[in-house]
């Protein structure tokens, strides 16, 4: 499966098969099931009323702080009703985090199929999130987007996915956020019916929706993977390595919403310099300084600081995660 990491970084969604040397989980259903119950409290589960048409289903969501809600959850899982839940299984960042108990397998794949080459392609840090997905009962998970490049390892029962490719002009957006919805899906969709044994690559800021089908529990365990900064991470270092005078955001840029946050992706344009010790590219530094509002900083000094960030950044893992954890000033 070495053609699954050279998807990385790619725009055209695919399905792969699963390898032979694969080492799964023997009944995925059953693993599922286990690790909801263990992990309950830090779950996401949610399921819709039962209604002629699936469109018109209410969504409503479980109390993961309730004990009871496991087995409400395993019922309607067990009886085929529209169901959905999601639990993290590794969460990394720039080499560090963690894997939980029981997704030793999860980690393997991707130490096997992934690490080297997201090394290659992300050199100042990125983030990996993999998760466990069960669902069932022609449950729809209703359209979204991510920020990172996806696979979607299908283990059992059926899916379908329709992916809407990212358009060309919102490809070529230096600075972007997620929130135009309308925008991202004006492509034509592809349908996906997904069977057990096959892996689904969707690319970063495609739209999807994921459908289970039929009556078997549908078990995924998805792969994200990428390193989109966000602004106002960006302002934070450099204000750090600042000297006197400030930068910031505009008041429209400004939220840590992670649909209307702004990012721009830094690896898009390692190819367009001849080596690390290059200064930040043109066409990124002029896209950044753009929206970025500098106090009491010079243009000289502004090119300078953005050219010693971005050696940094491309040497020493700068990259600290897609959605900053603390900023009071951004608020």
């Amino acid at each position: 499966m070495t053609e699954l990491s050279g998807c990385l970084q790619t725009i055209t969604p695919m399905v792969f098969n699963f390898s032979d040397k694969l080492d799964l989980p023997s009944n995925s259903v059953l693993w599922a099931l286990e690790m909801f119950s263990t992990y309950l409290s830090e779950s996401d589960m949610q399921f819709r009323d039962l209604s002629p048409k699936i469109d018109d289903a209410k969504l409503s969501y479980f109390d993961q702080k309730d004990p009871s809600s496991f087995e409400q959850f395993k019922l309607r899982i067990q009886t085929a009703q529209p169901t959905h839940g999601s639990l993290p299984l590794i969460d990394l960042c720039a080499g560090d985090g963690s894997v939980r108990n029981n997704a030793d397998w999860a980690w393997q794949i991707y130490n096997t199929h992934f690490s080297e080459q997201v090394l290659k392609c992300h050199p100042m840090g990125s983030y990996l999130r993999s998760t466990l997905w069960m669902s069932c009962g022609e449950h729809r998970y209703d359209v979204h987007c991510d920020l990172f490049d996806g696979f979607l390892f299908h283990m059992s029962g059926y899916k379908r996915v329709r992916v809407w490719p990212v358009p060309q002009k919102k490809r070529e957006i230096i600075v972007f956020n997620h929130s135009d919805f309308e925008g991202r899906m004006a492509s034509e969709p592809f349908d996906f019916e997904l069977k057990p044994g096959q892996i689904l690559f969707i690319p970063s800021g495609a739209m999807h929706e994921v459908i289970s089908l039929g009556k078997e529990p549908a078990v995924s365990v998805s792969f994200h993977l990428g390193s989109p900064f966000p602004l106002p991470t960006l302002c934070i270092q450099l204000n750090k390595m600042l000297q006197g005078g400030s930068v910031s955001l505009p008041p429209n840029m400004n939220s840590i919403n992670k649909f209307k946050m702004y990012f721009f992706e830094p690896t898009r344009f390692i190819s367009e310099t001849d080596g690390l010790n290059e200064g930040m590219p043109e066409d990124l530094y002029k896209s950044l300084t753009e929206v970025l509002q500098s106090k009491n900083i010079s243009e000289n000094t502004m090119l300078a600081l953005m050219s010693s960030w971005w050696h940094i950044a491309m040497t020493h893992q700068l990259y600290q995660g897609p959605y900053p954890e603390r900023l009071p000033e951004y608020k």
